[in-house]
């Protein structure tokens, strides 16, 4: 059963909110997120830039999907297997989304579809990490999949309001994006509150340490990452530019 069952406090939430950085990690993610608005601006504009974005974003709903049905609903207890089917529910109805939207722009979504090998490399130190902290904790493997699972969705908070704050009001995208972006705040909030429902006093410590190394292991990829979006995106616009 769940070590409390009081609602989520002040304290919960500054304990499970992403820590303010400083220094030279602060001034990283202000670089990266930098590169990172003029990468999107750039896959913005040709047609095949726009598609691997929607393809980024699909691939990023089904690991989820996955996630959930494979990892989350065999192993959930009952309080919480509610709250995994509505989450699964609105995952799938991303994916058909984001699908839908590359159909409408002439591509057919590929039937088997793989993450790129930096974010394998991130879910693979993901999931060690899991494995390593799961004993620590009363409910085993249920707290690092959702403290795992809180740094990927305030993750995906972060890009989608960024990719939203990047594009016109009018553009297409703008409607699933923002849609999109509002169910990824709830399943925010409720990885926030499983975890506060899952974890005692004892164990939050220990569960701190574990968000921070989920967190670090996100930056450490964030450079790579945003260089790779914008060369993309440069060599996407001069191809389809030199195609016409």
């Amino acid at each position: 059963r769940p070590a409390a069952h009081q609602p989520m406090t002040v304290v919960h939430l500054a304990a499970f909110a992403a820590p303010r950085l400083g220094g030279w990690p602060r001034l990283q993610a202000w670089l990266v997120d930098r590169v990172k608005r003029e990468a999107l601006r750039q896959l913005h504009a040709s047609r095949a830039g726009e598609l691997l974005l929607l393809r980024v974003y699909l691939i990023g709903e089904e690991a989820t999907e996955k996630t959930l049905q494979h990892e989350l609903m065999p192993t959930a207890p009952a309080w919480l297997q509610r709250q995994v089917d509505q989450h699964l529910r609105e995952e799938q109805e991303h994916s058909e989304l984001f699908a839908a939207a590359m159909r409408e722009r002439g591509m057919q979504p590929p039937a088997e579809l793989r993450p790129d090998w930096l974010s394998r490399a991130k879910i693979g130190r993901w999931q060690r990490i899991a494995r390593r902290h799961a004993p620590h904790f009363q409910q085993g493997v249920l707290v690092p999949a959702y403290a795992i699972g809180l740094c990927a969705e305030q993750m995906a908070e972060r890009v989608l309001s960024r990719h939203c704050s990047v594009l016109p009001a009018d553009h297409p995208l703008q409607p699933l994006l923002a849609r999109v972006l509002h169910d990824e705040g709830k399943h925010v909030r409720l990885c926030m509150r499983t975890l506060s429902l899952s974890v005692s006093e004892a164990e939050m410590p220990h569960l701190q340490r574990l968000l921070a190394e989920a967190r670090a292991v996100d930056r450490s990829f964030g450079v790579s990452g945003a260089v790779g979006m914008y060369l993309a995106g440069v060599w996407l616009r001069l191809r389809a530019r030199f195609v016409e």
